[in-house]
């Protein structure tokens, strides 16, 4: 199993930076945002964490389950997968979420897919079907800041969740949505809720988020392509609020007169 993503505009962002002069605050940015969003996907800060628990629990998590290789803005991580996929499956989805919700709050969005098939992945090479899949699936499929599922991971996802009694009750459930297009994608706004209280951190992280997104509707408003895709992250981000509407009110809440996607008249309109 193998998941490709990368930055959103990130060479428009990187060109932008140079014309203006902010090239070293951008690299300051990305490098912080990267570093920190590596440490999620290679679980140094859940290790931290968790580094007085007995040494089962620790080799369930080893560095071994998985390969990963990033460049700049390009990240692949494999999984070999072991009988049906279920548990690197949901190590997948619990990293990647948390990787995209730390890099998101950072002011850099990610679009991806997860494939399963063969791939093989080192420090030198990544190769394989999976990769093909994964990396068409983000060109073609993914399209806004969301990673995606393949066909073969939805049903080996499906297969899962059939395990279970009663599915709704499985974390898939909240960790992966099904957008109005049909894609299944990772509702990485989830890792806001993984905190310990209803007044966690990671709440204040979601008003970050928000704020993120609110000034990157305002910053694309004459770059309809570029704001759409910001749209879309405003939609889904109100969606998740009102998903979670027992811990997050208005105040969480993205303006829809930001995203709003309705005609008006020409006259007056100023």
């Amino acid at each position: 199993m193998l998941a490709f993503f990368d930055i959103l505009g990130y060479i428009d962002t990187a060109k932008g930076a140079y014309e203006s002069g902010n090239q070293a605050a951008m690299l300051t940015a990305l490098y912080a945002a990267l570093t920190g969003g590596r440490n999620w996907l290679e679980e140094r800060a859940f290790r931290e964490d968790f580094k007085d628990i007995d040494e089962a629990f620790n080799k369930a998590f080893a560095k071994d389950r998985y390969a990963l290789k990033a460049f700049t803005d390009n990240i692949v991580i494999g999984w070999p997968i072991r009988d049906d996929a279920e548990s690197e499956l949901t190590d997948a989805v619990g990293k990647l979420i948390d990787f995209q919700f730390h890099m998101a709050v950072a002011g850099f969005f990610v679009r991806g897919a997860i494939a399963i098939g063969d791939a093989y992945v080192d420090d030198v090479v990544v190769f394989g079907k999976a990769l093909l899949d994964a990396h068409e699936a983000e060109s073609r499929i993914a399209r806004d800041p969301r990673i995606v599922l393949t066909q073969p991971a939805i049903e080996a996802l499906k297969l899962h969740l059939a395990y279970y009694p009663y599915p709704r009750n499985t974390l898939h459930v909240r960790t992966v949505l099904r957008d109005a297009d049909g894609q299944w994608f990772l509702n990485y706004l989830e890792s806001v809720l993984y905190a310990a209280d209803d007044g966690g951190s990671a709440y204040g992280a979601l008003l970050q988020h928000k704020e993120v997104v609110e000034a990157k509707l305002v910053q694309f408003k004459s770059e309809p392509p570029i704001w759409s895709k910001y749209a879309w992250v405003a939609g889904y981000h109100n969606y998740f609020c009102e998903a979670n509407s027992n811990w997050f009110n208005d105040t969480h809440r993205i303006n829809l007169e930001l995203f709003r996607a309705m005609p008006g008249l020409i006259v007056g309109a100023e």
